[in-house]
């Protein structure tokens, strides 16, 4: 008991060693990353990743606690690995690559002190946790989808009787001109869904192919809702006036249409069948 005890309180000593050196090399990782949640409209989600992984994790804690921990040299060099992809993207100023090097030094760590079976039954709430770091290529996917977006509102709006005229970005109607800015993209709507069906899909019993259909729905089904709410908005112009669509629906419609969005996961599910929830939560 006493040889025990002793082992694991130099765990816990070493542990705070590595909390220090992650602290040392990735203070300005985490201010970046915080900073990002706060204020970047498509990573608002990112400060609730790492408390979903957290409760998982929270749920897990019993059988994690009666698993046998076999320390792993090799998670001593995965951790000096991610040091070393954080000194190359520190260089080079590589936001994104910094935010990954953060999450292979913490599985080194994990590796190192509880060993390889640990890492995998944690699989899900470590990897998750990918979601929180935002990728360098959401403005570049965003303009291409405020284009679909544009044009497809158009084709739905002239086909249920709404007389428009796209001009770019910019829908002419009879109750006036509408601009889809770039926060109308949907992509918003598009990362916080498939945030949504990663999870969604975890929680369901079933095949690996009903849980990839319902991850890679979660992007039509977000496009379609975005297209449909804007849509929506012109429909209400065109009853009530532009000032009223914009001032009063504009807002409720995103909720709105979001929660349609949702639905559609869960029908997607349903597709195969009865729904079973694993016991987790």
């Amino acid at each position: 008991m006493k040889e025990e005890n002793m082992k694991y309180g130099n765990m816990n000593y070493i542990l705070l060693i590595f909390f220090a050196i992650i602290g040392i090399f990735y203070y300005n990782t985490l201010g970046w990353l915080v900073d990002s949640w706060l204020h970047n409209e498509y990573y608002s989600h990112g400060l609730l990743v790492p408390v979903i992984s957290a409760y998982i994790l929270w749920n897990m804690r019993g059988d994690l606690a009666s698993m046998e921990k076999k320390q792993s040299q090799n998670g001593l060099y995965i951790f000096m690995g991610g040091i070393l992809i954080q000194v190359i993207s520190a260089i080079w100023t590589i936001r994104f690559l910094s935010g990954l090097s953060l999450l292979i030094t913490i599985a080194g760590v994990i590796i190192y002190l509880y060993g390889w079976d640990f890492m995998k039954n944690i699989w899900f709430p470590f990897l998750f946790l990918i979601l929180m770091v935002p990728v360098p290529f959401v403005d570049m996917i965003a303009a291409p989808a405020q284009t679909i977006s544009v044009i497809a509102t158009s084709s739905i709006a002239n086909l249920i009787g709404i007389q428009t005229i796209r001009d770019g970005l910019i829908l002419k109607t009879s109750a006036g001109l509408f601009e889809v800015a770039i926060e109308c993209s949907g992509i918003n709507s598009l990362i916080s869904l498939f945030t949504i069906g990663i999870i969604f899909a975890f929680m369901l019993e079933g095949s690996n192919l009903m849980k990839a259909t319902i991850v890679l729905s979660s992007i039509p089904l977000a496009m379609a809702g975005n297209i449909m709410r804007i849509t929506s908005v012109l429909a209400v112009a065109g009853k009530y006036g532009q000032e009223a669509a914009m001032n009063y629906f504009h807002d409720l419609s995103s909720l709105l249409l979001f929660s349609v969005a949702l639905i559609g996961l869960f029908i997607v599910g349903r597709c195969f069948g009865r729904l079973r929830f694993k016991k987790i939560f």
